[in-house]
């Protein structure tokens, strides 16, 4: 039996450090953006919530012919929808902050759907603002990121 060490081919050490190092530099890349796009997709989400659970309280107010109240809880990270006898809460992270900008810190529907205010509501981030209006009358909503 021959064997022949000598003219087997591989990677030297150096390459193999020196490919190991830029592995790592790149993931370095990669898991110091993942956390800000996690913020922003969890922002966007908390603010559809919101928009969505506006529209079903609206919804329940017609539906079912009675008042239906929203009531922003910002200092515990959550609000509620009050139905009735029954009530939803709703949580969201603690680095998200709703404030009622010119909306008290409740709402309310009427038994047509109404909103007994109008104003705006902000959602802010570190890094991002959004504004959700609510329309006296009609109750229909807007959202915009500042």
């Amino acid at each position: 039996m021959k064997i022949n060490i000598g003219g087997e081919k591989g990677f030297t050490l150096l390459e193999s450090l020196l490919v190991l190092c830029l592995a790592s530099v790149m993931l370095i890349c990669v898991f110091t953006v993942i956390p800000p796009v996690y913020k922003n997709t969890s922002a966007r989400q908390t603010v559809a919530r919101l928009e969505s659970d506006i529209l079903l309280a609206q919804q329940i107010a017609i539906s079912k012919h009675e008042r239906v109240r929203i009531v922003f809880l910002s200092k515990e990270h959550k609000y509620q929808i009050i139905m009735g006898a029954s009530i939803v809460e709703r949580t969201y992270e603690d680095w998200i902050f709703i404030e009622c900008a010119t909306l008290a810190d409740r709402l309310d529907f009427n038994e047509k759907g109404n909103p007994n205010l109008g104003g705006k509501i902000r959602l802010k981030t570190d890094r991002l603002t959004y504004e959700m209006t609510v329309y006296l009358g009609s109750g229909k909503i807007n959202v915009e990121r500042k």
